[in-house]
């Protein structure tokens, strides 16, 4: 298959369900795929219809490639030419694993090829995963009802300067691409692409006439915040802001951020339920006056959209698509904006960027590749793709990313399932692997490793014990960018081996 077809989603092993447990007319069911190259598959969950004793399965492929399937002899035409290809097709039973034969036109010429469906676990709703995007491999930016927004809304602009608003100036950025801000004195317009437009209002300020109704508006004191986006935390924490947050998605046990941890444990703040499941009566009663979310909320529309029948503004933030680290870490600004701690954001960048950018000033290449990846519960392996900020960083601090053309492909997503096959052709004379603990776990000895799936044995940085793990903070601790590119630097130099995010496993 082509380089540039997206990895299958593959979730977790589950019990199968018996067609007696499901009840909804609509609900959804992990699968986990057998067949083809593993580059290419079906996006898990599915979701299934019934109506009339008949069941039928919507399933998407993280391909476009796909224009046909055939089920029992049955021919389906892909529905969604130009797109990720989609079919519905009949089930007769959740008991039993479905055989399908998926064509393919990215090859050469078109190849029928077959696939096995395994059902899993059934969901009411898409199930939360229970860890942020960044845990996650990040969540699918096209899911859901997302934005349509691709640049700012001139209309926006218009009706503030008929309000005799005056641009002021822009706030500096110079890394980050996910998010602008554009002052008009104390207003403050905010734009986030795939996410919408924002009017900060000044406390006693009145919102402009004219606004387009969709400019999500939001009145300062932000104060009493619901932070349900992990990857902010440390942002607003380091910052100085973190007495704005009231309410968190994430349990006081799941931080691995400190102050977060403390303050929750204090009853300063206090859990409001994940994502997908909020407690609005505890959100309300809290005095609410704004949600900060990341991209999983797209999977939950009804839940944005009661937020907002509350009167409850909702700001998705999109930091984890940044490509540099730099880009991600920039975004302390927009929270620096939101919660009147710009002086203290600007400062706290300016000291993370100058000893990362002094770190990578004093780089050369040392000619190492690495592979920086984790084994699914699924048996896949889960790795970066090219170009995301993880590999930017080893090509800065003078390393080589050993999947030099991992995740070709058109969705925003940045990391991607390999079969263990495709790994090992490509990764088995790097030099050195870095397993990420963040979904998984934290492995402690290369035996673990190997345990996993044999042909780790006959990798290169196994047999020369050059295999490491990072720890589980790791990316909570967005602004701790400098540190774990001290760790880069010094691994691939052979350096002092104190490391802050490292375990060198034996």
């Amino acid at each position: 298959m082509s380089s540039e077809d997206p990895p299958a989603v593959q979730s977790v092993s589950a019990p199968a369900v018996t067609e007696a447990q499901i009840t909804p007319e609509k609900f959804y069911v992990d699968i986990t795929m057998t067949g083809g190259s593993g580059k290419a598959g079906i996006l898990s969950p599915v979701e299934i219809t019934r109506e009339n004793g008949m069941m039928t399965a919507a399933l998407i492929w993280s391909s476009k490639n796909y224009d046909h399937m055939r089920v029992d002899g049955v021919r389906y035409d892909n529905e969604n030419p130009g797109g990720a290809s989609t079919f519905h097709i009949p089930v007769g039973s959740l008991e039993e694993p479905l055989t399908v034969i998926g064509d393919t036109v990215a090859m050469s010429t078109p190849h029928e090829i077959e696939y096995v469906i395994n059902w899993g676990e059934q969901h009411a709703a898409v199930p939360q995963t229970g860890e942020d995007e960044e845990e996650t491999g990040e969540p699918d930016l096209d899911a859901g009802e997302r934005s349509s927004n691709t640049g700012p809304d001139p209309a926006v602009e218009q009706a503030l300067e008929d309000a005799g608003l005056i641009r002021t100036g822009e706030l500096p950025l110079r890394y980050a691409t996910g998010f602008s801000v554009t002052e008009y004195g104390d207003y403050a317009r905010i734009f986030i692409p795939d996410s919408g437009e924002y009017l900060l209002i000044p406390e006693g300020g009145q919102a402009p006439d004219g606004l387009p109704e969709d400019v999500v508006l939001l009145r300062k004191p932000l104060d009493h915040t619901y932070l349900v986006s992990t990857a902010a935390m440390d942002l607003i924490s380091c910052c100085g802001a973190l007495p704005m947050i009231r309410l968190s998605g994430t349990k006081e046990t799941d931080w691995y951020i400190g102050e977060a941890s403390r303050t929750m444990r204090n009853g300063d703040i206090l859990y409001a339920g994940k994502y997908s499941a909020p407690d609005y009566e505890r959100i309300l009663q809290e005095g609410c006056r704004l949600a900060v979310e990341n991209t999983m909320i797209y999977h939950q529309p009804a839940v944005k959209a009661k937020l907002e029948e509350l009167g409850i503004p909702v700001l998705v933030e999109t930091s984890s698509y940044e490509k540099h680290p730099l880009g991600r870490l920039e975004w302390i600004k927009l929270y620096g904006i939101l919660y009147d701690r710009a002086d203290e954001a600007q400062q706290y960048f300016d000291e993370q960027a100058g000893r990362f950018e002094a770190l990578a000033a004093d780089t050369d290449d040392t000619g190492l590749t690495v592979a920086f990846f984790h084994v699914t519960a699924a048996g896949m392996i889960n790795v970066r793709k090219s170009g995301d900020y993880i590999t930017t960083m080893i090509g800065l601090a003078g390393g080589h990313y050993a999947l030099s053309n991992a995740g070709e492909s058109d969705n925003a997503l940045s990391t991607m399932n390999m079969q263990m096959e495709d790994f090992y052709a490509q990764a088995r004379d790097a030099d050195i692997l870095i397993y990420n603990s963040t979904i998984g776990g934290e492995i402690s000895s290369i035996r673990e490793l190997t345990d996993k799936n044999p042909l780790f044995a006959d990798f290169k940085a196994v047999k020369e014990g050059e295999v490491y793990c990072t720890e589980r903070s790791l990316f909570q601790q967005i602004s701790r960018m400098a540190e774990f590119m001290q760790d880069l630097h010094e691994l691939f130099r052979h350096g002092e081996r104190n490391y802050t995010y490292l375990n060198r496993l034996e």
